[in-house]
């Protein structure tokens, strides 16, 4: 869902700066900027591991506190991505976020798949009745295919990730 305001929040940019676990905001320590745990904070945004598209984000998620260091990130299976992350979000990827490996859960089929699912809903809604059932089974398809590929194992988890700091 994209637009301006989709959710009637009143702001585009969301703040998720774990200040309660720590917080760096009056640090003197820049040279690393602002940490990046969600790929809006530098020049190369990168939003759920490269595998969607910055621009279609209804909102943007940011960190104020300054990064403290430099990670690898790398999931069971082996892919791996590097993050500058404050003290607050490792331990907060410790605690809950590192269940899911964006490479292993959205290969490059399950995207195309998940990309016609999305088109077929946005145009169900208007769509004749005989177009309906078309596009229902369209959908089922899709469903189906994907289902299959989660059994087989090609749509997984890739948990637990892993951080180890980058010297």
């Amino acid at each position: 869902m994209t637009g301006p305001d989709p959710y009637g929040l009143g702001r585009d940019v969301l703040d998720n700066t774990p200040w309660w676990v720590h917080d760096n905001r009056r640090g003197t320590e820049r040279s690393l900027g602002f940490c990046n745990p969600y790929g809006f904070e530098d020049d190369r945004m990168v939003v759920l591991g490269g595998t969607r598209d910055p621009g279609r984000e209804a909102y943007q998620w940011q960190c104020r506190n300054y990064a403290d260091a430099r990670y690898w990130m790398t999931c069971a299976n082996g892919h791996r991505g590097r993050v500058t992350l404050c003290y607050g979000h490792v331990w907060m990827i410790g605690q809950r976020q590192a269940g899911l490996c964006p490479r292993c859960a959205l290969p490059p089929r399950a995207r195309d798949l998940e990309e016609r699912c999305n088109d077929v809903m946005r145009r169900l809604a208007a769509a004749w009745p005989d177009d309906r059932r078309r596009l229902a089974q369209v959908l089922e398809d899709a469903r189906a295919e994907l289902d299959e590929m989660r059994a087989r194992g090609l749509i997984s988890t890739g948990a637990p990730l892993r951080l180890e700091e980058v010297s």
